[in-house]
């Protein structure tokens, strides 16, 4: 059998940023200044940012429901807009939210609370991933202790795997009363080399991100039809392995449900089933 690899090449990538740091140390303003941003607002962090927002052509979505942000990602994935950039502020105050009502629904015992909030976590962060703009996500700080509760430095609060999704995790802090530093926490991209600090401003990262891949117009998916779900779904009741190719469809395509699938990814996998079926026919 033939090797399947091939020869990498340079994509056009859109930013996915990670950033974290102390209350009032500029998240939101961070957020608030990215090309075309459509902010997802978890804290009514952007209620003095109107003016900022508008200047820069963006929109806010102040909600704490999991199923409304969820419907909101869906439809920025699959509607035409002039949006370049989602922005989540913040990711800590929505995930401690969705770790309560996972310990109202299934208890605290043995941490089934957070195998819960972080499934939801994944879903969200995967559609996130899905879209065709730039992402920008904020977190609060925590301390790390070592002996003696001496703090070390400081991570992220929030779900644990968040760092490993995003291409550049940076941490903000305070300089003077009108300076503010990034120090890159982690990175996949060579203009902003690991361990670095620089003084965080919307120009800085404009020198160091490409302005093309960060200002281009959204790509649109067409999203799976409820025919087609219903299709699948029936399809997968009439094989016995119906569910586990299921599993690796949207393992594959990086999705947690059969609604989240592309009108194509749907239709390779009715195909599937159909030629499947009917061989078991023959």
């Amino acid at each position: 059998m033939a090797l399947k690899g091939k020869k990498p090449k340079q994509l056009s990538r859109r930013l996915r940023l990670f950033m974290h740091g102390e209350a009032g140390v500029g998240k939101t303003t961070a957020v608030c200044q990215m090309p075309k941003p459509y902010i997802i607002d978890t804290e009514r962090g952007t209620d003095h940012y109107a003016d900022l927002i508008e200047s820069v052509g963006g929109s806010v979505f102040q909600s704490n429901d999991i199923d409304e942000i969820i419907e909101e990602i869906r439809t920025l994935r699959s509607e035409k807009h002039d949006f370049q950039t989602l922005g989540f502020d913040s990711h800590s105050s929505f995930y401690h939210r969705i770790l309560e009502e996972a310990a109202a629904r299934v208890g605290e015992e043995y941490g089934r609370h957070y195998a819960e909030a972080n499934k939801v976590m994944r879903r969200i962060t995967n559609l996130m991933l899905g879209l065709d703009m730039n992402l920008v996500v904020t977190a609060h700080s925590k301390p790390v202790y070592g002996d003696d509760m001496k703090i070390l430095s400081y991570t992220f609060d929030g779900w644990k795997k968040s760092d490993y999704i995003f291409d550049l995790v940076l941490e903000l802090r305070r300089g003077s009363p009108t300076q503010r530093y990034a120090s890159v926490k982690k990175t996949r991209l060579e203009s902003f080399p690991d361990g670095e600090t620089f003084e965080w401003t919307r120009e800085a990262l404009g020198e160091r991100y490409n302005l093309k891949d960060m200002e281009r117009s959204a790509t649109i998916v067409k999203v799976a039809t409820p025919s087609q779900v219903k299709e699948i779904e029936t399809l997968t009741n009439m094989m016995t392995d119906g569910n586990e190719f299921v599993g690796k469809c949207l393992s594959k395509a990086g999705v947690d449900t059969l609604a989240d699938l592309t009108t194509e990814q749907a239709a390779k996998m009715v195909a599937h089933f159909t030629t499947t079926i009917g061989g078991l026919h023959v």
